[in-house]
């Protein structure tokens, strides 16, 4: 698979939130979780809290929608499975139709979904308590339209600021966490690989962070913003090439 982007295009961060307890394939709103508010914050670290066996979130996206992955980032490895189901009504039996995360891992899962329009989408804990649940989102993968170039460029930025006092002293202070800043060359791209790419820019602008993964399917997964606009450049009648800059999140 190609370098693709797991991003929300479908606006899970601006569904509505539910959690309740699923029991017997069903959902019931009931006030189990604690911070629930953080599968949708953008941060990968602070954790929905009191999360147990048989305790689902559910998000309600207004509509019918048809995401094809999941993602769901984890402080901790857990063999608790977590089952992803699906219904057009806000309580009682689900659909029928489920996808099962066993064996999550420290970082981001990524969960194939079954295709299947609607509009109620719940995680569901069915083997035991998940305590590291930090964000979660749903969407369609974006796989790059053309593989980046060999100049992949990786920078890696210091968070250590130095100030310099009377008598050559030095003093440093911390401003923020290292991180790295991933550039990458497209080139060759037709006038619809172009617009597919702004479709992409243009969702998530400078303010959604989103994963880039180099190969698609086993990572690294980098959790990323970008730093600027996409850069086109026509080299050829309908060809271009852009550039992208994405800066990684540490939080």
């Amino acid at each position: 698979m190609a370098a693709t982007i797991y991003y929300d295009n479908l606006g899970s961060r601006s569904a509505t939130l539910t959690d309740g307890t699923t029991g017997s394939s069903s959902f019931s709103s009931s006030n189990v979780l604690s911070d629930e508010l953080r599968a949708i914050d953008g941060s990968i670290t602070d954790v929905i809290g009191g999360w147990a066996v048989n305790e689902g979130l559910q998000f309600n996206f207004g509509s019918e929608v048809n995401p094809t992955f999941c993602a769901i980032y984890s402080t901790v490895a857990t063999s608790n499975d977590i089952k992803i189901q699906r219904d057009n009504a806000a309580t009682g039996a689900f659909n029928g139709i489920a996808n099962t995360i066993s064996d999550i891992v420290v970082g981001w899962n990524i969960r194939s979904l079954t295709a299947l329009q609607m509009q109620y989408w719940t995680i569901n804990s069915t083997v035991g308590n998940l305590t590291g649940i930090s964000e979660i989102f749903f969407g369609n993968p974006f796989e790059l339209p053309v593989e980046p170039t060999a100049n992949i460029i990786t920078s890696h930025n210091f968070g250590t600021e130095e100030i310099k006092a009377h008598g050559a002293n030095r003093y440093y202070f911390s401003k923020h966490s290292n991180y790295k800043q991933l550039t990458l060359s497209l080139d060759h791209m037709t006038s619809a690989n172009k617009t597919s790419l702004e479709t992409f820019a243009n969702t998530v602008t400078n303010r959604e962070p989103f994963i880039y993964s180099e190969d698609g399917t086993t990572g690294p997964y980098h959790w990323v913003r970008l730093v600027r606009p996409l850069t086109f450049r026509t080299v050829a009648p309908d060809i271009f090439s852009c550039q992208a800059v994405m800066r990684e999140l540490t939080s």
